[in-house]
């Protein structure tokens, strides 16, 4: 009698592929399925296998169909498992029939118990309705085969597939607290259902430190009026939420509607997270950041695991078989996308206001001008392009209402210097005083003294020691969330394009509120929208000058490294000159601020490759617009941020035109016509506008 190796020879494939056919274990392509069944078919007589899976087969002939219940509305993930089940199946012989139980349960529970009596009912996969009735008045006493899929059931013994959907909420909510929200509300269907989705937002809550606001807490939300009514009071008061975890698929589309009938936008006005993966998340505007599980292995693993209990005849809820059943809980990853936005943040954590928050109207300009207010200027140093600039879009702005510069100043980087300075500016009494301080802690007293004389100050970039917000009229700075957020996409655009993997990230380490949330920004973006690049270390730098030797010690210990994250251009040019030194020019360079060596490196097609550029004219112009309404004792934003703008090659000619007002210089030009990777045309045709 021929044995399966026989057949397997005949076939000329595996024995364990003639297994997987006989017993439609697994997928077979067609071509080694027909190869198997013909070399049987030759055979005078069948082995013993085969004729017991055959007499096997003819018993259970009726049994075809794998039942699968759904007790709501279908959901995008249940059509999706759903979907791919039925995929599976056809590799089996089994069909799939799905009923969705859209009325009550309890009297649908005579229909189901004909079903299952039937003869045609192989095996049951159930997502479970909110009080479990499917479960324990219809299926407990089935003698079946049956997998619970969705969340665990208590009190009813079979294998259960669900997702760690307490840990996909956490990480959405972390996800929204690392951007700078702090005011998040939660918005779900069912709290008995899906409890782990609110422990998980509570879990992130609690450990960053932020209250829990019940009045922004929702987890029972059943129709859509219900979620009409709570975003009424959610999005309606003064205290709104920044941001929402949106725990399930029902209250998705709800939302989506709300906001378009009151003209809110997401993300500028709120930054939403749903859960679920359905079809339309990336092509809705915005694409939606979902927390999404893989519904791929899901179904697999579902559909695979009933099929093992019916091969072997063992049913849900038999207390002899416990120690067979299984719970497999699979992960959850977030995938951000553009609905979720940062909230950048000022020295005291506050929200960084937007230059259009101080638009003045035609009567508040006649008013300022015909107060012919005064105002003097502290510079760290005024010899760079960005102090110029911030000096023009002063003046662009003061000029047009009437205001004086009596007295500008620059203390050349020394705070000794910029003390003596700031009293000889307050001797000329202005109304109003703009500085950059060049030491927080040195020119405090001398600060503390212009603001207690009743001067309006507001202050660049910095604050000094002793001051808080109500001592000066305002800060003004770039939005450094969004200005890290800009270098961390540049990098990681730059290397999936590139298929690179390995990383460094040279950051300051100073405790400096700018660049800390700049380079956290980026870290954020890198771990959460690009995890399959590798982080090899990140290393920290207090001064300038200790920059050189750090790269070349990081690169030394991972010469895997292929790019580089660093804080801003000047420490940039210092990895430059170590890597350049150590014949490792192949290594790309993402970096913050545009100046003319970081452009004409870039032109070149050097190793820089993309940059994020602050935008000091419009600051400067920020700056001078909060003066304006501070002359007419209007309240303004304790922080004002300035947007940033994304540099790569692309867009190098045009972006420097933005931010410096003015046509590149012609070495730029000349840069980009002899460097061999240029394609004519491709942004600017060097120098046509």
């Amino acid at each position: 009698m021929a044995t399966i190796n026989d057949i397997a020879k005949m076939a000329g494939v595996s024995a364990s592929t003639v297994s997987h056919v006989v017993n439609k274990t697994r997928y077979v392509s067609p071509e080694k399925v027909e190869k198997v069944e013909k070399a049987i078919q030759e055979l005078d007589n069948l082995p013993n296998f085969i004729v017991k899976k055959a007499s096997i087969q003819t018993a259970q002939v009726n049994k075809q169909y794998i039942l699968m219940v759904i007790a709501d509305k279908k959901s995008d993930f249940q059509r999706r498992i759903e979907q791919q089940v039925d995929e599976r199946l056809k590799q089996t012989g089994y069909t799939l029939i799905t009923v969705e139980c859209n009325s009550d349960i309890s009297q649908m529970e005579g229909f189901f118990r004909i079903l299952l009596e039937s003869n045609g009912i192989a095996g049951v996969l159930v997502f479970p309705d909110e009080k479990d009735v499917l479960v324990h008045r219809i299926l407990a006493d089935a003698k079946i085969p049956a997998v619970v899929l969705g969340r665990e059931v208590r009190d009813y013994m079979a294998d259960m597939i669900c997702t760690d959907t307490m840990d996909g909420a956490y990480k959405a909510a972390r996800h929204l607290i690392k951007k700078g929200h702090e005011r998040i509300g939660f918005l779900g269907r069912s709290r008995e259902r899906t409890p782990q989705r609110l422990d998980g937002f509570k879990k992130a809550l609690k450990e960053y430190g932020i209250p829990e606001v019940p009045e922004y807490i929702y987890p029972g939300l059943q129709k859509e009026q219900d979620v009409f009514e709570v975003l009424d009071r959610l999005l309606g008061g003064g205290r709104m939420p920044t941001a929402l975890l949106i725990a399930n698929y029902a209250v998705v589309i709800p939302f989506l509607k709300y906001i378009e009938a009151h003209n809110i936008t997401c993300p500028a006005d709120i930054s939403v997270v749903c859960f679920g993966c359905f079809d339309w998340a990336p092509l809705h505007t915005p694409a939606l950041t979902t927390v999404e599980q893989d519904t791929g292995e899901y179904a697999q693993i579902a559909a695979d695991t009933l099929l093992k209990r019916i091969e072997h005849h063992e049913y849900a809820n038999v207390p002899a078989c416990k120690s067979i059943y299984q719970t497999v809980t699979l992960p959850t990853k977030l995938v951000v996308r553009s609905s979720t936005c940062g909230i950048g943040r000022g020295p005291f954590g506050e929200k960084a206001a937007s230059m259009n928050e101080l638009m003045l109207s035609e009567e508040e300009i006649q008013s300022i001008r015909l107060k012919k207010a005064t105002a003097v200027i502290s510079f760290h140093y005024a010899g760079k392009a960005w102090m110029e600039l911030h000096l023009k879009g002063i003046r662009n702005i003061f000029d047009n209402l009437g205001i004086s510069i009596i007295g500008t100043t620059d203390a050349h980087f020394d705070p000794q210097l910029q003390c003596r300075q700031l009293e000889s500016l307050r001797m000329l009494e202005p109304d109003i005083f703009i500085a950059i301080p060049t030491d927080h802690k040195i020119t405090a007293d001398a600060f503390r003294r212009i603001t207690d004389s009743g001067i309006r100050l507001i202050l660049i970039s910095n604050v000094p020691d002793g001051l808080h917000p109500g001592d000066y009229v305002t800060c003004v700075s770039i939005n450094e969330h969004s200005h890290g957020q800009n270098m961390g996409h540049g990098l990681g655009e730059y290397m999936r394009q590139h298929n690179l993997k390995h990383y460094g990230m040279i950051v300051h380490g100073a405790d400096f509120y700018a660049t800390t949330q700049r380079d956290n920004a980026a870290k954020q973006v890198l771990s959460e929208e690009y995890p399959s690049l590798h982080l090899c270390e990140s290393v920290s730098f207090g001064k300038e000058d200790e920059v050189y030797k750090k790269a070349g010690d990081l690169v030394r210990r991972y010469p895997e490294i292929e790019a580089l994250y660093i804080s801003w251009d000047g420490p940039a040019m210092e990895v430059i000159a170590a890597l350049t030194e150590l014949g490792r020019t192949d290594i790309a360079i993402v970096t913050s601020d545009l100046d003319y060596a970081d452009a004409l490196n870039m032109a070149k097609g050097g190793m820089i490759k993309a940059l994020s550029a602050q935008c000091p004219y419009e600051q400067g112009q920020a700056i001078a617009l909060a003066a304006a309404k501070s002359v007419l004792n209007q309240t303004v934003p304790p922080f004002i941020g300035i947007e940033s703008v994304s540099v790569t090659s692309d867009n190098l000619l045009k972006s420097w035109k933005k931010v410096f007002k003015e046509e590149p210089r012609q070495e730029l030009l000349q840069a980009f016509k002899e460097n061999p990777n240029y394609v004519s045309g491709r942004e600017y045709e060097l120098g046509a506008d």
